[in-house]
């Protein structure tokens, strides 16, 4: 799911200093009806710019994974804040790198690895490192989109007063009033944190595809001609291509959308239905998997209903130490972890490893309420060399905080799970007497912010809270996560468009039938809306998110390959088939959506009241580990 996934920002206290929150008062009043936005022109002084180019810092680890490639260079130009209006607001930068092709050049192409706010800036040089065509055959651009990574950031601006005087919850799966306060009160605070500066309203989907647009003339102009964009994006990267593909149809080149969000509706209905998917792959796929390996995993059941409990049993003693205020180890958290872990199928050891460390903890809880080493260390200890060598122990110390993140050995960064981010705002608050409460914090670049300028969202708090009611009765392990979203609260009208692709080229759609974060029937839903523009291959059995390059199944691997390298498309909607999952012998067959068993799709009810792939090399492991744990960030 795409939820309110948000690359990881440095909470830090600032001096008192004072600011002025946007209000809903003084917004523009949404419109009715949907309409696209106008496409602005380019002004020539943002063509004419410099630009400074120079190695970028990740190109020895490029070289070091594929001594071939050529030289990355990084640079950062500038771009309006807002593209309709270029000269009414400061300059924002984006950080963009470029490579040229090897071989002869099949012209630019761009990458985006999900989110919102997925750091883009490594992520082309990244898949090529897999994918050696595309150094050879592509000029290779990266960015970050605006707001997020090394682009100008989003600053999401609170106080110390407001963060102390938030409620809290000791679960959120369960729906009692004190829930219900929770989620309101911190929609409420995140809403006017991150519409806090005039940044906030200009963050969206639809500029981001203006900068887009614009990198590609930047290109033409001043590397190599670029007069169509090739574009390869996953999971919210669909959308992005969707509205890029849709604003500039005469520009399209190659398109693969893979893993694809249901981009001709509403960003509500996305968030507000994907929470099955993430609850099926688990329920059909992780857990039988766990059973089928019980000789291999100690403890955890040798049934798929077994290892539910064992499940159901650990996270109900989190939850009652939380509430006995024992602990800060909290039951939807490990939720969070499990379906993060869920988006690749290599990751399904990490996630069996997660459960493993919480169970430790359930069994002898810290006297500091947080998992220590030891908890970590015994977890590992609990499955089999078989196992242990799709991760390290080093990366799982790192994971959990037990280990110094600047040694040689932690080679991955401390998830962050749902709540965390006003969680730890909270536990970064001076303390003492001395501390000022008018404090401002930085909470980061929020990424759901792109969402609520995206899509009109019931400004109902009510509505939400029904919705996720519902949800978490119908799918208990992660209906609730839809929650109130920061969007009830946000401020400025939605710069919206209706994406039908007519006039363009026909683009390639890639979809899992039991992909946890962007759900088939979505991707299918979507298919059907621009049939005449659009061939869609589908996976049975299948649920990594992330499919092209590196995939499990070496039909999609095929069919993207004569794609993106020739420009030809399968004739016809295709069905592929894919391999089994780690340490298995064979594909286990699931039910699905492919097989005629769909979950229903609710219409965008939200309007009614107003409104990892597993890459093997760690740059691709890191950007797509980075957008799959913070996919259930509140």
């Amino acid at each position: 799911m795409r939820k309110l996934i948000s690359i990881a920002a440095a909470l830090a206290v600032a001096v008192p200093m004072s600011f002025t929150m946007a209000t809903a008062e003084a917004a523009p009043s949404p419109s009715s009806r949907l309409t696209d936005p106008r496409t602005p022109s380019i002004p020539q002084r943002y063509l004419d710019q410099p630009i400074t180019w120079s190695v970028c810092s990740f190109d020895a680890s490029v070289k070091q994974l594929y001594p071939a490639a050529p030289t990355t260079n990084c640079a950062k130009v500038k771009v309006p804040m807002d593209w309709a209006h270029p000269n009414a607001h400061p300059d924002v930068e984006v950080a963009i790198s470029y490579s040229r092709a090897t071989s002869t050049s099949k012209g630019l192409m761009t990458t985006n690895p999900g989110g919102p706010g997925g750091p883009g800036l490594t992520f082309s040089a990244g898949l090529a490192v897999d994918k050696p065509q595309l150094f050879e055959q592509y000029d290779l651009l990266g960015f970050d989109p605006r707001g997020f990574g090394q682009s100008t950031p989003l600053r999401c601006l609170t106080t110390t007063e407001a963060i102390e005087a938030l409620p809290t919850t000791p679960d959120y799966r369960e729906r009692t009033r004190q829930t219900h306060k929770t989620e309101v009160a911190e929609a409420k605070l995140l809403a006017d944190a991150c519409s806090a500066e005039e940044f906030g309203q200009f963050v969206s989907s639809q500029q981001t595809v203006y900068d887009m647009e614009f990198l590609r003339a930047l290109m033409n102009k001043q590397q190599a001609p670029a007069r169509l964009l090739n574009f390869i994006g996953y999971s919210y990267g669909t959308w992005l291509g969707g509205w890029y593909a849709d604003t500039y149809p005469q520009r399209v080149g190659r398109f693969v959308l893979d893993s694809n969000m249901d981009w001709t509706h509403t960003q509500w209905a996305n968030v507000n239905f994907d929470t099955f998917s993430g609850e099926r792959r688990r329920d059909t796929q992780l857990f039988p998997w766990i059973a089928r390996h019980s000789d291999q995993i100690v403890g955890l059941g040798s049934t798929r209903r077994a290892v539910t409990k064992t499940y159901d049993r650990i996270r109900a003693e989190l939850v009652r130490l939380v509430k006995a205020g024992t602990s800060g180890v909290r039951g939807d958290s490990l939720d969070g972890l499990l379906y993060s872990a869920s988006y690749g199928n290599v990751r399904f050891i990490r996630a069996t490893l997660d459960i493993l460390v919480h169970d430790e903890y359930a069994k002898a809880p810290s006297a500091s309420g947080q998992i220590e080493l030891a908890h970590v260390e015994r977890a590992w200890a609990r499955i089999a060399p078989e196992l242990q060598k799709y991760d390290t122990l080093a990366a799982i110390r790192s994971r959990y905080g037990v280990t110094d993140p600047s040694s040689a050995t932690a080679v991955e960064y401390r998830v962050t799970t749902p709540g965390s981010r006003l969680e730890e705002a909270r536990k970064s608050l001076p303390k003492g007497k001395l501390a000022p409460k008018d404090a401002v914090v930085n909470l980061g670049a929020v990424s759901t912010v792109v969402r609520c300028n995206d899509t009109r969202w019931s400004k109902d708090p009510s509505f939400h809270l029904r919705e996720a009611d519902r949800n978490a009765r119908k799918h208990p392990f992660f209906g609730y996560v839809v929650g109130v979203p920061m969007c009830t609260f946000w401020p400025y009208a939605p710069q919206d468009r209706k994406a039908d692709l007519k006039k363009s080229p026909r683009i390639l759609m890639v979809s899992g039938e039991l992909d946890p974060a962007t759900a088939y029937e979505g991707a299918l839903r979507t298919h059907k809306d621009t049939s005449r523009y659009t061939r869609l291959v589908s996976i049975d059995d299948e649920g990594q998110h992330g499919q092209y390059i590196g995939s499990p199944s070496a039909c999609v691997e095929t069919i993207g390959d004569r794609y993106v390298f020739t420009g030809e498309l399968p004739g016809r909607n295709r069905t592929c088939g894919t391999s089994p999952l780690p340490e298995d012998g064979s594909v286990y067959p699931v039910d699905g959506p492919i097989d005629g068993n769909s979950e229903h799709l609710p219409r965008d009810r939200s309007l009614a009241k107003a409104s990892a792939m597993d890459g093997p090399n760690r740059l691709l492991q890191a950007v797509m580990d980075r957008v799959a744990a913070e996919a259930s960030i509140r």
